[in-house]
C-alpha cells in the first residue's frame, strides 16, 4: 500500500534527532555556565570565606596571608618583659608526652620572638607551645586565650613539668595574653625575646601578672 503524500518514515515517538540536539544544547549551556563561574570572583570569594572562618577560630597567629586584615589585632608597640632570662642547667624533666614537648621547646632557646610566629626560625608564645605538643602527638589550640579556655585548669600546687602557665602581660589585650611551659623548680620556657627559660615563682614581675595554669591531657 502506498503511503499518503507527506507521510514521514519515522515511527511515532522516534525523537532521537531532537534528543541529540537537546543534549548538545544543554552541554553547551553547562559549559558556558561553568566557564563564566571559573572566570568570575565567586571561587576566590568562596575560598576567602573558608580562610576567614578558619582564621577567626585560630586567632591572630593564623599565618599572616590568610588572616582577614580588618580583623587582625594590632601588634603591641612593645612586647618585652622587664626581667631577664633564668638559668637552665640542661636537665630535662617530665614524663611521656610532656617530656617530648619540653625537649622540643628547649631546642628553640635563643630563637627570636615573632608576632604570630609559627617557627621554625621565630615563634610567638602560643605558637612554640602548640608546636611542642604537636611534636608529642597531642593537639592543643593555637592561641593563648583558646588554650586557657579549652584545657583543664589546675592549681599552682599541682604544677608539674609540661603544664601551661598563663600571664596577663598586655593590658590592652584579652586576658591571658602570654603563656609558657612549666619546667619544674619554679621555671618556665617561653617565647620571650628570644625564647628563654624564666624564673617565675618568687619573681615579683611574673607573680604580679600570673593568671592561671592548665594541664595538657596526654595520649
Amino acid at each position: 500500500m502506498r503511503r499518503p503524500s507527506g507521510f514521514s518514515s519515522r515511527t511515532p515517538g522516534d525523537d532521537r534527532g531532537a534528543s541529540l540536539i537537546e543534549i548538545a544544547f544543554l552541554t553547551l549551556t553547562a559549559a558556558a555556565i561553568i566557564g563564566a563561574i571559573a572566570t568570575s570572583p565567586i571561587p576566590s570569594q568562596f575560598n576567602n570565606g573558608i580562610r576567614e572562618a578558619v582564621c577567626r577560630v585560630e586567632g591572630p597567629e593564623c599565618g599572616g596571608e590568610t588572616w582577614v586584615e580588618h580583623e587582625r589585632p594590632e601588634e603591641p608597640e612593645e612586647y618585652v618583659f622587664p626581667v631577664g632570662a633564668g638559668v637552665w642547667n640542661g636537665e630535662v624533666t617530665g614524663e611521656g608526652d610532656a617530656r617530648v614537648a619540653i625537649e622540643f621547646a628547649l631546642q628553640q632557646l635563643g630563637k627570636p620572638y615573632v608576632w604570630g610566629g609559627n617557627g621554625p626560625h621565630g615563634w610567638d608564645c602560643s605558637g612554640v607551645l602548640k608546636a611542642a605538643w604537636q611534636k608529642a602527638g597531642v593537639s592543643i589550640p593555637r592561641t593563648t586565650t583558646t588554650m586557657e579556655a579549652a584545657l583543664p585548669s589546675i592549681s599552682r600546687e599541682e604544677l608539674q613539668p609540661g603544664d601551661l602557665v598563663f600571664f596577663h602581660t598586655i593590658s590592652s589585650h584579652p586576658a591571658p595574653s602570654h603563656v609558657g611551659m612549666y619546667l619544674g623548680g619554679g621555671k618556665m620556657v617561653h617565647a620571650g625575646d628570644p625564647v628563654n627559660v624564666a624564673q617565675i615563682e618568687g619573681n615579683p614581675y611574673w607573680e604580679s601578672v600570673w593568671w592561671g595554669q592548665a594541664r595538657v591531657p596526654q595520649k
